[in-house]
């Protein structure tokens, strides 16, 4: 996963609401919703899966060290959903003794190379890496439904083929949804097996999904102004000209989708 900046996940403690009202009225559903949908799923069945159950964040030193702020903003994420999550006092190995004394079943951590929740009882794991990718295809799918889109009849542009943006097109070409790829970095696109475009083609398509890392590089000029676009990225990649003509038809976060998908992968 992408090293998160403190500044990134802020905002998400106290945030969630807003958040989720936003989201809403892109998308017609919150986060709870989103991620049940990835399985199927409606909220509701969703929210009874996950009532007796209770979810450890445990902060995690390795590498690097914590990330400001991280920990409580997964916590606030899980929350917002409808679910019991706390952060643990103590760190590390002792952090996930702490939260079986506690009586939690769910566990959710990161180090520098991997974040992931485990469901304990059940022997289950979910990566982010997955989770992110399933989650914004999900969140493009009900933004075009809301714009009047079928995204199995149309041709959808995935920018980005990096670890994240592998998972999404093993998940798109699982669903049989046609889908098309850029990445400034032509050798990781060697082994894609599906069309490749150039970067000055970015703006004949109308519906994108955006794996990339790098901030600001996408201009107004870049997007089809009708564009509907869905993006984890971090940094976002549209600069600030972009990203505010094309608000009103762009999901983006930096945790809160993959980490639903998260959860509900590890209820269900």
């Amino acid at each position: 996963m992408t090293r998160l900046k403190t500044e990134w996940v802020d905002y998400m403690i106290d945030g969630m609401e807003e958040y989720n009202s936003a989201l809403r009225q892109k998308i017609g559903t919150d986060l709870c919703g989103l991620a049940a949908a990835v399985f199927q799923l409606d909220r509701e069945s969703l929210l009874h899966m996950g009532r007796e159950q209770k979810t450890a964040v445990v902060p995690v030193t390795q590498g690097e060290g914590i990330i400001g702020s991280f920990s409580d903003a997964v916590a606030a994420i899980i929350r917002s959903m409808g679910f019991s999550a706390e952060v643990t006092s103590r760190r590390d190995v002792d952090g996930l003794y702490e939260g079986f004394q506690r009586d939690c079943s769910i566990f959710f951590l990161a180090d520098d190379a991997r974040y992931i929740g485990m469901n304990a009882a059940a022997g289950r794991v979910s990566d982010n890496n997955w989770a992110t990718a399933a989650g914004f295809i999900q969140a493009l799918d009900f933004l075009m439904e809301k714009h009047g889109k079928d995204m199995r009849r149309e041709l959808i542009l995935q920018i980005g083929y990096g670890i994240v943006g592998r998972e999404s097109a093993k998940i798109l070409s699982g669903k049989d949804i046609d889908f098309v790829l850029f990445d400034k970095d032509k050798d990781k696109l060697a082994d894609a097996g599906c069309e490749i475009i150039s970067r000055d083609e970015i703006r004949n398509f109308k519906y994108i999904l955006d794996f990339t890392n790098e901030g600001g590089w996408l201009r107004r000029e870049d997007l089809a102004d009708d564009v509907l676009y869905v993006s984890p990225g971090v940094p976002y990649s549209m600069d600030e000209e972009a990203a505010r003509y094309h608000e009103s038809r762009a999901v983006h976060d930096n945790l809160e989708i993959g980490t639903a998908v998260m959860l509900a992968q590890c209820l269900i």
